[in-house]
């Protein structure tokens, strides 16, 4: 089944990677739907890294910033997909990939066609290449598998804030299906323009070298089975190409490229980005901002060749983007969680199953639909933190016109768990107000709730959550031994 709670935003994120540290670029070229892998993400939220974590590298061969003239060459006027033929940006294009590929340290293996689109041209491709397999129906039933975690109103138009998002938010993608860069025209192709494509470019030497989408598995039918572990990697290859651009920047760019990347930044708005729920805001940014500290962490260890190991044995949760130092031996707990169509003895659809994650553990407490509902995100994270495995599944009750929902979740320790407890409770009391049945050993239930009956309960080191239409649904949604 889909792991949809976050795979959609993994999986647009797939499609959509940040290309300048403030605009989305695209690492796939193929829409998988959901919450997890959609990702624009403004330069203010992510932590750029500064000349000191770069001095002890040396300097590669050509370490003089570039001499070409930028923020003076025109853009032609471009037909959709025209290839770019202008021979003062091929010129700077060959130059930056050559200056990339020696700072990176990975030789380009095969050309890679280089196109430039405008923004009509953007949406377009947009509304009919990366959404074109995402229906009406597909975004209703994430916004509504999203809306029991109280993250999205269960009527929330996703496919319109995807249109409009990626619409205003993508300075430049790599599709790793066709192998082709694109950058998003502005008057000229100056700073933001030239760094965009140092970001892109990283993109096609990650795919020649390690191949996105079969051999890291970043591909539409693996992430919908498997969406913690494309957020995870997701985030390697973000963090990756963030960190080289803004090596390239540091190594090569001019005073000009700098000049327009602050001009821009200075005239940049985002009113869709803004005006998203929190939660999404929030998961947008990860693979970028979490993604590149990952990363650094990695670089400041052993430079580039402790990032290319991790490639070769990518992180899996992200748990591990988050927590660098349990990167890689803290493998996550297998958490087996039966079906309940039987034992409920009516007919239920199940809509979503698969990991929710330390980072989407958090952003439930911290990130709620409604501000009122979130606790303190220091003790969110805290709480997050001990996450050591889990599994989730939200079904359709036929009979009673609801969504049930189950989680169960292994913590670090007993310990943990309890902290969890802690912190879900009190979200709980936010969302749902006192509980009915207040029992350490028995359990929290919440008898009558706009969202049905929600009980939790905490055992050794693990937890159980649960919301069902009626209350006697509860004894048999819990597996054996609860």
């Amino acid at each position: 089944m889909n792991n949809r709670i976050s795979a959609s935003i993994v999986i647009l994120l797939v499609l959509f990677c940040l290309g300048s540290l403030a605009v989305i670029c695209v690492t796939a070229g193929v829409l998988w739907q959901t919450t997890r892998f959609a990702s624009p993400t403004p330069l203010s939220v992510v932590d750029t890294p500064t000349p000191s974590d770069f001095a002890t590298l040396p300097p590669t061969e050509s370490s003089e910033p570039a001499t070409a003239a930028v923020g003076e060459t025109p853009l032609p006027s471009l037909t959709p997909s025209r290839l770019v033929e202008d021979p003062a940006i091929v010129r700077q294009m060959e130059e930056i990939e050559r200056q990339v590929s020696a700072l990176r340290g990975l030789p380009l293996l095969q050309p890679v066609q280089r196109r430039l689109m405008n923004g009509e041209e953007l949406r377009r491709h947009v509304e009919e290449d990366f959404l074109q397999d995402y229906s009406a129906e597909e975004a209703a039933e994430d916004a509504l598998i999203l809306s029991v975690f109280g993250l999205l109103e269960k009527d929330y138009d996703l496919l319109n804030l995807y249109l409009e998002l990626y619409s205003e938010q993508i300075a430049g993608f790599y599709d790793s299906e066709t192998k082709e860069m694109y950058v998003v025209q502005g008057e000229s192709f100056g700073g933001m323009e030239r760094s965009t494509y140092a970001h892109e470019f990283t993109h096609a030497l990650q795919d020649q070298h390690y191949n996105l989408r079969e051999g890291l598995k970043v591909n539409p039918d693996y992430c919908k089975q498997d969406s913690e572990y494309c957020a995870a990697v997701q985030s390697l290859i973000e963090g990756d190409a963030s960190l080289t651009e803004q090596y390239w920047l540091y190594q090569h760019g001019t005073e000009q490229d700098r000049r327009d990347i602050e001009t821009f930044y200075e005239n940049y708005s985002s009113p869709v980005l803004d005006a998203a729920p929190s939660f999404l805001q929030e998961d947008f940014a990860f693979p970028y901002r979490e993604g590149v500290e990952f990363v650094l962490t990695l670089f400041q260890e052993n430079g580039y060749e402790a990032i290319d190991a991790a490639f070769a044995d990518p992180p899996v949760t992200t748990e591990m983007i988050l927590h660098p130092e349990k990167y890689p031996a803290d493998r996550p707990a297998v958490i087996d969680l039966p079906a309940v169509e039987e034992s409920l003895g009516r007919p239920v659809k199940e809509l979503d199953r698969g990991v929710m994650g330390e980072w989407y553990t958090y952003l439930i407490l911290a990130h709620g639909l409604e501000e009122e509902w979130r606790i303190a995100d220091e003790l969110a994270r805290q709480a997050a933190a001990g996450w050591d495995g889990d599994a989730y599944a939200v079904y359709w009750d036929e009979t009673a016109a609801q969504p049930l929902m189950l989680l169960l979740s292994e913590w670090e320790s007993e310990r943990d768990a309890g902290e969890f407890r802690q912190a879900l409770t009190a979200y709980a009391r936010l969302r749902w107000g006192e509980a009915d049945q207040q029992d350490v050993q028995r359990g929290y239930l919440w008898e009558e709730t706009a969202d049905g009956v929600v009980f939790f309960q905490q055992r050794g080191a693990q937890t159980l959550w649960l919301i069902a239409p009626r209350e006697a649904d509860i004894p048999l949604l819990k597996p054996a031994g609860w």
